[in-house]
C-alpha cells in the first residue's frame, strides 16, 4: 500500500497476561516460518546462525500497558488485539515498487465491526479506505473496511464506521499528523499494549564491498499476542537497530543508531538504505525475511574485533547479539 493518496480495568489484564508468559517461560515461536536464507547470500564472508558463533542476551523491560491516547478500533476497545504488521515493515510489490507500511494491521475476522477511536469528520481515500478528521492537521485511517459511513460525515468516538472487508481479515489503522504518518504502537498512542517479548537478532553477515564492509542484519520482532491462522509468527520490524564495534579489548564506545521506527514512517526514498535487497515482505502463509543495514561501508583496519547488534521494541524490551571475529590483511575472518 503507498502512503502518497492518503491525507488524511484491562491494563492491568495485559500486564497481568505479560508477567504469566515469562513466569512460565513460555514464549511463541519467532518467525517459524522464516525463509531460510542469509541476507548477505553468496557475498556473505561471515555469517553467524549458529548460537556458538552469535551471542545473544535478550532484557524483557516493560511489560505493563503504558498510558495511551485512544484505544483500540475494533471491540473490546479496552482490551489488547492482535497486529499482524507494524509501521515501516517492508512493502515490496511485483513491478519493484517499494514503500513502507504507513500504519498497522489489526488482525480481526471479515466481518468484525470498526468504530473510530476518536469522533470527527469522514473522508473518502476509496470505497474500501476512510479517514477521520479529528483536528486541523490530525486524522485516522482505517483501511480494508465496508463503510457505513458517508463522507464529510461527522462521528462521536466508538461510533460504527463499517466492517472488514471479505477477504482482508484485518483493519489496516494509520494516525497521521500533518503529512507525517505516526507510529500508534508508541507509548503513549494506541492502548491499552504491552509486550513481554525482545525482538531477535537471528543473523549478522560481514560482506566485502568496493567501499568497505557492509554489516548487514536479519532482524524481527514477535507480535503479541499470537496472531492467529496463517499469518502466526510472521516477522515484524523492531523499532530500532543499534550498534558497536570494539577493537582488541578496548572499552566499548557508543552505540550508534542504524534504523528508528519507534515514532513515525520514515521516508520512501531512502527504503533501500535501510532494507537490504534480500528482503522479503510477509504473505498469507510464507513469512518474509528482514534484512537491514547495520553498516554500509565500514573500513576496519587488521586486529580482533568484537560486533554488538541490539534490536529494541516499543516497549524497550532488548535483544543483543555479539560476534567476535579478525581482520588479516584487510580481510574479515571467523
Amino acid at each position: 500500500m503507498s502512503a502518497n493518496s492518503h491525507i488524511r480495568s484491562s491494563a492491568a489484564a495485559a500486564s497481568l497476561l505479560a508477567a504469566a508468559l515469562l513466569a512460565a517461560h513460555v514464549r511463541p515461536a519467532a518467525a517459524h516460518q522464516q525463509q531460510q536464507s542469509t541476507c548477505g547470500g553468496a557475498r556473505t564472508t561471515l555469517a553467524a546462525t549458529t548460537p556458538s558463533a552469535l551471542h545473544t542476551v535478550q532484557t524483557q523491560a516493560h511489560l505493563h500497558a503504558s498510558g495511551s491516547a485512544y484505544g483500540w478500533p475494533v471491540k473490546p476497545f479496552d482490551r489488547q488485539h492482535p497486529v499482524r504488521a507494524f509501521l515501516n515493515d517492508p512493502r515490496i510489490g511485483r513491478n519493484g515498487v517499494i514503500s513502507f507500511h504507513f500504519g498497522i494491521d489489526v488482525a480481526a475476522p471479515d466481518g468484525t465491526p470498526v468504530y473510530a477511536v476518536e469522533g470527527g469528520t469522514v473522508f473518502f481515500d476509496s470505497t474500501e479506505a476512510i479517514a477521520v478528521k479529528v483536528g486541523p492537521q490530525h486524522e485516522f485511517g482505517y483501511w480494508h473496511i465496508d463503510p457505513i459511513v458517508k463522507p464529510h460525515q461527522v462521528v462521536g468516538r466508538h461510533e460504527l464506521l463499517g466492517h472488514v472487508g471479505r477477504g482482508w481479515g484485518h483493519v489496516h489503522f494509520a494516525e497521521r499528523v500533518g503529512s507525517r504518518y505516526l507510529n500508534p504502537l508508541r507509548p503513549g498512542g494506541l492502548g491499552p499494549y504491552s509486550d513481554p517479548l525482545a525482538p531477535d537478532v537471528a543473523e549478522l553477515s560481514l560482506v566485502h564491498v568496493r567501499t568497505g564492509v557492509e554489516i548487514l542484519a536479519n532482524v524481527y520482532d514477535t507480535t503479541w499476542p499470537p496472531v492467529p491462522g496463517p499469518w502466526t509468527n510472521e516477522p515484524v520490524a523492531p523499532a530500532l537497530i543499534q550498534w558497536r564495534v570494539t577493537r582488541d579489548g578496548q572499552p566499548r564506545g557508543a552505540w550508534q543508531t542504524a534504523v528508528d521506527f519507534r515514532d513515525h514512517m520514515l521516508d520512501r526514498r531512502v527504503f533501500h538504505s535501510i532494507y537490504a535487497s534480500p528482503t522479503a515482505q510477509n504473505h498469507k502463509g510464507k513469512a518474509g525475511l528482514y534484512c537491514f543495514y547495520v553498516a554500509h561501508a565500514w573500513k576496519p583496519a587488521d586486529g580482533s574485533y568484537r560486533l554488538e547488534v541490539a534490536a529494541t521494541d516499543t516497549r524497550s524490551n532488548r535483544s543483543v547479539a555479539r560476534l567476535d571475529f579478525a581482520v588479516v590483511d584487510g580481510l574479515v575472518r571467523s
